[in-house]
């Protein structure tokens, strides 16, 4: 018997030591907090040349990046913990996080989120999950460009590595998520984002088509007139 238990904590390593009070239904709880952000002379170049509203992936009904996906007031998320992988659905573009628990080898190279219609996207990375403890871990690589803030594209590139981190207090979600890539950034980005859990709801289809900026670009010509 002690053979049979060690034999699948070696396999499903967060079998015993996840907590079950991540699972359920989340909704972002404001905007969240970030650390200072210092871009290197590339990074600025690309934010410098970033259009909101002709760059921002959510035109195409793709997500810039999971920070981007995390931090959208008011979509729900479900996180569902397996034997062997961490289900995530966001309302948002009816996107699909798959995760596999282990370490780096058990990594795909191929994104780890699709939709709903099998679409990948590079953006969302590809990666993998372990457990320190009761925090879920979440490590990311091989992304696509994109940019982690939309608002005033701060960007991310294939050699982003960021890093999840989820704790439960009660009915209280917080995400540590770290970005780093020499090739952007002096110092690390770190965010943190805040969720309220909601009892006795369900993900709802986002059914994307091609959102626009109309409303915008309307509102400033009110206001220029």
């Amino acid at each position: 018997m002690r053979f049979l238990i060690f034999t699948v904590l070696a396999v499903f390593p967060g079998l015993l030591l996840g907590s079950s009070e991540l699972d359920g239904i989340w909704v972002l709880d404001g905007p969240g907090t970030e650390s200072e952000i210092l871009l290197t002379d590339r990074g600025e170049r690309l934010r410098s040349d970033y259009d909101l509203l002709e760059d921002d992936p959510s035109l195409s009904c793709t997500p810039a990046s999971v920070s981007r996906v995390w931090a959208n007031p008011g979509s729900r998320v479900q996180i569902q913990q397996e034997e062997d992988r961490i289900l995530i659905s966001y309302e948002l573009f009816d996107l699909r996080r798959e995760i596999p628990i282990g370490d780096e080898s058990v990594m795909s190279e191929l994104p780890s989120t699709k939709n709903l219609e099998g679409v990948e996207f590079a953006e969302m990375g590809s990666s993998f999950a372990s457990y320190e403890g009761d925090s879920l871990i979440i490590v990311s690589r091989n992304h696509a460009h994109g940019y982690i803030r939309t608002s005033r594209g701060i960007p991310q590139g294939s050699d982003t590595v960021t890093r999840e981190v989820f704790e439960v207090n009660g009915d209280r979600l917080q995400i540590t998520h770290t970005y780093e890539d020499t090739t952007l950034f002096e110092q690390p980005l770190v965010l943190e984002y805040f969720f309220n859990r909601l009892k006795n709801a369900e993900i709802e289809l986002y059914n994307c088509t091609d959102p626009d900026y109309d409303w915008f670009l309307e509102l400033n010509a009110i206001r220029e007139d």
